[in-house]
């Protein structure tokens, strides 16, 4: 998501007041960044937090009169639908770097938007999953399921609904394997779409800077039509 790694406004705890008062308005920002003299993230500064404080009596002259210390910082690397919640209940997150600076702001505008961008590619990696998993489901036992899953987690597996996307290359690596789908297709190009499709996966569900260009989208299309005709129920 581009705002995740666009840059962020920021105050310090010493700074007046009227200091992001300013910033704010001229920025048209609903909160700023709190930043340290080393670069360490001290909290928001929001419109509501000064609202906040301000109706606790409060005298408000500097940032650190009224800045809301409980503001999320989440990696760039994290799951972006594990913050759904923490964005909206909060009305944003900033993100940050391996070194924990901040590079941006996630706000639910953002996400709002972001959500609308990427609905359709969403929408299809969800078919292309449900559709392998109910296959696998079909011609796999529990145990050749479980191989397929990495060591630490086939335990857990009890079902197709449980593998990652990228469990299915493992899953399907062997001609024996694949040729129990019955699917028309070809072995080795199907594994490159499949592989393609998991990178769309993982790009959707981090912040990834970039939205979907149309080639690949057009890619992802004709994968889904791909088993839909394969496989023609819903």
């Amino acid at each position: 998501m581009e705002s995740a790694n666009k840059g962020v406004a920021s105050v310090s705890l010493e700074d007046e007041l009227k200091i992001a008062h300013t910033k704010m308005l001229s920025g048209k920002y609903s909160q700023l960044a709190v930043i340290d003299e080393n670069g360490t993230l001290r909290g928001a500064l929001s419109w509501e937090s000064i609202g906040k404080a301000s109706m606790r009596g409060q005298k408000l002259r500097v940032v650190a009169d009224a800045v809301d210390r409980t503001a999320g910082l989440v990696d760039h690397h994290e799951d972006l639908l594990s913050q759904v919640s923490e964005i909206y209940n909060k009305g944003f997150v900033f993100v940050c770097d391996s070194d924990k600076r901040v590079t941006g702001i996630i706000t639910a505008a953002d996400l709002t938007q972001q959500f609308g961008n990427l609905a359709r590619p969403f929408v299809l990696v969800e078919e292309a999953e449900r559709r392998l998993r109910r296959r696998a489901d079909e011609v796999f036992t529990v145990d050749e399921l479980r191989q397929a899953a990495p060591r630490h987690l086939a335990a857990q597996v009890s079902s197709a609904n449980d593998l990652m996307l990228g469990a299915y290359k493992h899953l399907l690596a062997t001609s024996a394997h694949w040729n129990r789908l019955e699917w028309p297709l070809d072995h080795v190009l199907f594994l490159e779409l499949l592989e393609l499709i998991r990178t769309v996966r993982n790009e959707l569900m981090h912040f990834a800077p970039d939205p979907l260009d149309e080639e690949t989208l057009t890619r992802v299309e004709g994968f889904i039509e791909m088993l839909r005709i394969v496989d023609p129920r819903p």
